[in-house]
């Protein structure tokens, strides 16, 4: 999952939330300088991760992208289960998407200090230039790949928006069939740890 699923996944806890926004960014040596809290939102956004990566249907739906993306059918993934939570946000939510990013941003926002550079600096673009709402459309996740193939130098990535397109009602089919169950998985770490 991308960040958008990280963040609504986690919400509303403040400390899981900045956690599963900064679980790319940072290492298990640099884990003791963050709250528990937060340490505990950087599992459940590897909890998030791993669940995704070995679930039926990402396996099945990677193979639908290997053969033209090999390795980065994995990030692909990641970013297209984002847009269709995105567009079908309050299917699964009982908020639109706008007010949620409403919320969700400024807990981002207010611990801004304690968040890693690399961090820090994704949370000023995603905040300016509206990452989360981009999501919804298929334009906004060109322009999202786009991005990150800059940023990366995975310039291949700009072909993904492409595949979204050819094999999009498959897709969305599976992330029907998967989100639930990742709701019903980040439900259950949150039992356990909040």
């Amino acid at each position: 999952m991308n960040y958008l699923a990280h963040l609504a996944l986690a919400y509303p806890n403040a400390g899981l939330v900045v956690g599963n926004f900064i679980g790319d960014h940072v290492r298990n040596k640099d884990l003791p300088a963050f709250s528990a809290a937060i340490q505990a939102g950087v599992a459940m956004h590897r909890s998030i991760d791993s669940f995704t990566d070995k679930h039926n249907v990402t396996i099945a739906l990677r193979q639908l992208l290997f053969s033209k993306h090999r390795h980065l059918a994995r990030v692909l993934m990641d970013v297209f289960y984002d847009h269709y939570l995105a567009k079908h946000f309050d299917a699964h939510y009982d908020e639109s998407l706008s007010v949620f990013i409403a919320k969700v941003q400024p807990i981002l926002q207010k611990h801004e200090s304690v968040l890693p550079h690399t961090a820090q600096r994704y949370l000023a673009g995603m905040v300016s230039q509206d990452w989360l709402a981009k999501y919804q459309t298929q334009e906004g996740i060109a322009y999202i790949l786009q991005k990150m193939a800059h940023r990366s130098g995975l310039t291949e990535l700009t072909d993904g928006a492409k595949s979204l397109a050819i094999h999009y009602d498959t897709l969305h089919d599976g992330f029907t069939r998967f989100y639930p169950d990742l709701q019903l998985h980040c439900d259950a770490f949150k039992k356990k740890t909040t």
